[in-house]
């Protein structure tokens, strides 16, 4: 019997042929799980050169990446994502820390054009040294110690900081001195090189360390050490002076056409977050069904990361948020990104990832190589967790398991609220998000080759099948549904699917002849992220 069932964004005039199943999240109920999952890198690469610029020292080289702007690639290693990028560049660097929790991951990389002026920071020795000591410099969670003999000048341990620092490729940044200042700038120009954390110490013989801050500190061997052109954030100093947005439109369109599982975005700033986000809910529609998400970092305040979270409030998008991280926040994102996808194996944890088990709990995912803050005082507060995942943000934490280093307390969407700007915690879990969309694509490579080339004909009145192979009635087509709406419960990934199966309907399109409409209910399964209880005394 012919009747109705509204699809999302499929018109009754469409004619191409297609399985075109809408993903519907957080709304009223009504195997592609082996497939390789993708994540595309969305970042800076070194456009030009990089060099001392004549006259300054010393004298270095940062060879520009080959890579055209908005071009997307396959990265086999970190280093090919070097000579496509630029060492030290945004991609390369976020590609380092997927290859580090995921090394089979499959990466693409995509740049965005450069935008603006440079950050920096200034180090400025006085007096030379009269005793032997250490410069500690840590530069983007980098740990460099640089040897002070006695009797050097501050010139000496100038160079010796920019040498040391040069000889690190990798960093997100450069250096020069000029007498005893030493300067410190981001390889990229723009706004984001103001989240490169650079500190400073001076260690003495028994490894005590004096933090070099805004303020003159006296070394051991009575050097003293200032910084300045810096921002402070509590107790982390960060470079400062990138200015101007670079702009995400160009690398959109390039991979508009193309499914990558996973999107990390170097960009954060809302208008650049908002783009991605568009483009992500666009193509998930029914027509386009290149279901993807996408995950952006922030390491600013907790006040200014709400702001940013719940002005997307986007399903499938993720906050990572690690308030003043030692390492830059698209690097931080990235390392989330495949977590996600992997778990925590490769670090020694024993949490699945969504790539092989759409509804995974990653509760406490250990992550490879991303720091913890070192001062206490900005780790969060078990308060600024509860409100972070109330306000649509995953926070990262110390973890116990695996000390010096972040895991991810819960990963959820930065959805909190509904269209009236009431919290609404429908789609909370990203593993919702997985799990709907694994069944969408699972069942839509099924439905296409299991019901290919068949005609369409009404349900007979007693029930009884065709009589010709190559006729299907939308009973049938429902009972398959039925069948691979059982195996997903199988796998642990769905729930109750007897209890919803009530509300699995396909009926015959009265409007478009020869199309079947599908309601089908898919109750993705929760993780078991509390366990509450009384321990309670008895005589």
């Amino acid at each position: 019997m012919p009747g109705s069932i509204t699809v999302q964004g499929l018109a009754t005039s469409r004619k191409s042929p297609g399985v075109f199943l809408a993903v519907v999240l957080g709304g009223t109920p009504t195997s592609a799980g082996a497939v390789s999952k993708k994540i595309l890198l969305l970042g800076n690469k070194i456009t030009t050169a990089l060099t001392d610029g004549g006259g300054a020292a010393p004298a270095f080289t940062v060879a520009a990446g080959t890579q055209a702007n908005a071009a997307p690639v396959f990265l086999p290693s970190a280093d090919e994502a070097a000579t496509l990028f630029g060492r030290g560049s945004e991609i390369h660097r976020m590609s380092k820390a997927v290859f580090a929790q995921y090394p089979d991951a499959l990466v693409y990389g995509c740049s965005v054009a450069e935008a603006g002026s440079r950050a920096d920071g200034v180090l400025t020795f006085a007096n030379s040294a009269t005793a032997a000591f250490t410069v500690r410099l840590t530069i983007a969670g980098k740990v460099i110690d640089v040897p002070v003999a006695s009797g050097d000048s501050v010139t000496a341990i100038a160079t010796a900081c920019a040498s040391a620092i040069l000889d690190e490729p990798d960093l997100p940044v450069t250096a020069q001195y000029a007498l005893g200042v030493l300067t410190v700038t981001a390889k990229h120009p723009g706004p984001r090189g103001n989240g490169i954390a650079l500190r400073a110490q001076f260690i003495n013989s028994a490894g005590t360390a004096t933090e070099i801050t805004t303020s003159a500190a006296t070394s051991p061997g009575a050097t003293t050490g200032q910084l300045s052109s810096v921002a402070t954030a509590e107790s982390t100093y960060l470079l400062n002076g990138g200015a101007t947005q670079d702009d995400v439109t160009a690398a959109l369109a390039a991979i508009a056409a193309t499914k990558y599982d996973r999107i990390v975005c170097a960009p954060r700033d809302a208008t650049n977050i908002d783009l991605v986000a568009a483009q992500v809910d666009s193509m998930a529609g029914v027509t386009t069904q290149l279901r993807q998400q996408f995950v952006y970092g922030s390491i600013d305040t907790y006040a200014n990361t709400v702001t940013l979270a719940t002005g997307r409030n986007d399903s499938r998008g993720q906050c990572a948020w690690h308030y003043n991280s030692p390492v830059p926040a698209e690097e931080v994102a990235a390392q989330v990104a495949a977590a996600r996808l992997i778990g925590d194996g490769a670090v020694g944890g024993l949490r699945a990832g969504e790539a092989s088990r759409p509804s995974a709990n990653l509760d406490g995912t250990l992550l490879a190589t991303v720091l913890a803050q070192p001062h206490v005082s900005e780790q969060p507060t078990s308060t600024e967790i509860e409100n972070a995942l109330n306000n649509g943000i995953t926070p990262l934490q110390p973890s116990s398991a695996n000390p010096g280093y972040a895991e991810i307390v819960r990963s959820i969407t930065t959805r909190s609220l509904d269209g009236a700007g009431a919290n609404s915690y429908a789609v909370i879990d990203t593993s919702t998000v997985t799990v709907c969309d694994h069944v969408a694509d699972d069942l839509q490579a099924d439905l296409a080759t299991v019901f290919a080339a068949k005609n369409l004909a009404a349900d007979s009145a007693d029930g009884s099948p065709p009589t010709a192979a190559h006729v299907v009635t939308p009973s049938m087509i429902k009972a398959r549904i039925a069948y691979k709406l059982g195996l997903y419960e199988e796998e642990g990934n769905t729930r109750d699917a007897a209890a919803n199966m009530a509300q699995l309907a396909v009926v015959e399109s009265v409007a478009s002849p020869g199309r079947a409409d599908c309601e089908i209910p898919v109750e993705p399964v929760t993780g078991l992220h509390i366990i509450g209880g009384n321990v309670r005394q008895v005589s």
